[in-house]
């Protein structure tokens, strides 16, 4: 068996690529376009997947794209994914107006990723306490829940230059699934945070997979449990692998278009030289 590459390894690695894509600047708008809603499909479908959602990935890009139900699956199953879509289209707003990390910006992903789904309790905090199936970590007390969140804003207002930017996301969505603020929807939030704070910092969003759940689950249950957070960020470096390549690998496709194209010649009439014949 292979020895697993240093974590530091893999966030310099990370570094080296998100400073390339930043080098390239912006895809042509059609590119970016396609890129952006394949992963809106990508990650809807993902992101519910890990929690049950039975959509395949073609059936929530019928749901997305056409507003088709898909016969067999249930309304929340549905709503889950047009929800995170619609959350994903709230995220991109705040990156793009570089607004901060606050609690107001974590209630309202709640609420979009909830609506129809929770109620009332859409967009709150919990009045009751949780407990999380399968592990060992109890949430806190409801009543510490208003305190807890605004210590963690505080937390994670800002990062500090020293830590990496993937490790810093990965704390945060360590701790805030561990405080578990809402009655429902807990980790999805967490998901939103990351990419909100990843995004914040020039990197493409993160897409965890159903493929790697079980990954995902053991590694949140260490870092909350045993308090051990590395194995976390090396899933949350994994799961920022998968669009740096995406962008990357569009980045070398505009260029090789670009230098495949023949340059356009203009034709230079001799009066534009300043030659009078």
């Amino acid at each position: 068996m292979s020895t697993p590459e240093p974590l530091d390894a893999i966030l310099e690695h990370l570094t080296a690529q998100q400073q390339e894509i930043a080098r390239a600047g912006p895809l042509p708008e059609p590119t970016l376009r396609s890129l952006l809603d394949d992963f809106t499909i990508r990650y809807a479908h993902e992101t519910t997947a890990i929690e049950g959602n039975t959509l395949t990935l073609h059936e929530t890009q019928v749901v997305l794209e056409h507003g088709i139900t898909i016969g067999g699956k249930t309304l929340r199953e549905h709503l889950e994914v047009v929800n995170v879509r619609d959350a994903l289209g709230e995220l991109q707003d705040l990156v793009r107006g570089k607004a901060p990390l606050t609690e107001k910006t974590i209630l309202c992903l709640h609420q979009r990723i909830t609506q129809g789904i929770l109620g009332p309790e859409a967009g709150r905090y919990r009045t009751q306490p949780v407990y999380i199936r399968g592990s060992m970590h109890v949430p806190a007390n409801p009543v510490q829940v208003p305190q807890l969140m605004a210590e963690y804003i505080e937390r994670f207002r800002n990062r500090d230059a020293e830590e990496h930017p993937v490790r810093y996301a990965a704390r945060a969505h360590i701790d805030l699934a561990g405080i578990h603020p809402f009655i429902d929807g807990n980790v999805r939030v967490s998901r939103m945070v990351v990419n909100l704070l990843l995004m914040r910092d020039g990197y493409p969003p993160a897409l965890y997979t159903k493929t790697n759940r079980a990954m995902y689950m053991e590694a949140l249950e260490t870092s909350q449990f045993r308090g051990d957070i590395e194995l976390f960020v090396r899933v949350t470096a994994e799961a920022t692998q998968f669009m740096i390549g995406r962008y990357l690998h569009a980045i070398r496709q505009v260029r090789e278009s670009e230098q495949a194209t023949p340059p356009k010649h203009r034709l230079v009439r001799d009066q534009d030289r300043g030659l009078d014949r």
